[in-house]
Formats: structure tokens, C-alpha cells, sequence
């Protein structure tokens, strides 16, 4: 019986552990729901380069698929008139190489 208590706290313990999201999950999950500038420059702050595309699609939602790079736009249109947004570059691995936010005019 101690040994199926002490199972069961463990059990309990580690599903705890394991249910936290981390920073750039909470900042991603915040970016699907409000679509805001602050989350989505959080994110490319702290997403590394050289991660696969499933992986960005995984914290931002679908992107606007341009076959060579993915955009994530935001609420605002910046000074120039154009819509602000994410930009994660696709190399030829399939795998981000370079990503920054500011207008996208084009």
C-alpha cells in the first residue's frame, strides 16, 4: 500500500512537471489568441534558428505560406503603411535560418 502511495505522488509529481509550457509556448498560444506584436517579438526572440518549420507551426499557428518563408502579420500597420509581421526564412533543408520582425512592404 506505501509503495503504490508513493507511486501514485510521483506520478502525480511528474505530470505536474510535465504540463508547464514554457516561455515561448505561452507567447505563442498569446500570439494565436491576440495576434499582438509583444508576444509575436517575444517568440522571435527566443526561438532559435536552424528549427525545423513544424516546429514554428507548432507555437504560432499556420503561417502565410510564401514556399520560402513563413509570415505571422500582427494587429498594426506600421509607419509606411504596411503590415507589421513576422518573417522565419526557409533554408533548403526545410529548417529556419534567419527570422525578424518589423513592416513587411512588398
Amino acid at each position: 500500500m506505501k509503495i503504490f502511495a508513493i507511486l501514485l505522488l510521483v506520478t502525480f509529481l511528474f505530470s505536474l512537471g510535465c504540463s508547464q509550457m514554457s516561455k515561448i509556448e505561452k507567447y505563442g498560444q498569446h500570439y494565436q489568441k491576440h495576434n499582438d506584436y509583444i508576444s509575436l517579438s517575444k517568440v522571435i526572440e527566443l526561438m532559435k534558428l536552424d528549427v525545423d518549420t513544424s516546429y514554428v507551426k507548432t507555437i504560432l499557428g499556420e503561417p502565410i505560406n510564401m514556399g520560402f518563408d513563413y509570415r505571422y502579420l500582427v494587429d498594426s500597420i506600421g509607419p509606411n503603411d504596411c503590415s507589421i509581421g513576422a518573417v522565419f526564412h526557409i533554408n533548403s533543408e526545410g529548417n529556419i535560418d534567419q527570422k525578424w520582425i518589423d513592416e513587411i512592404c512588398e
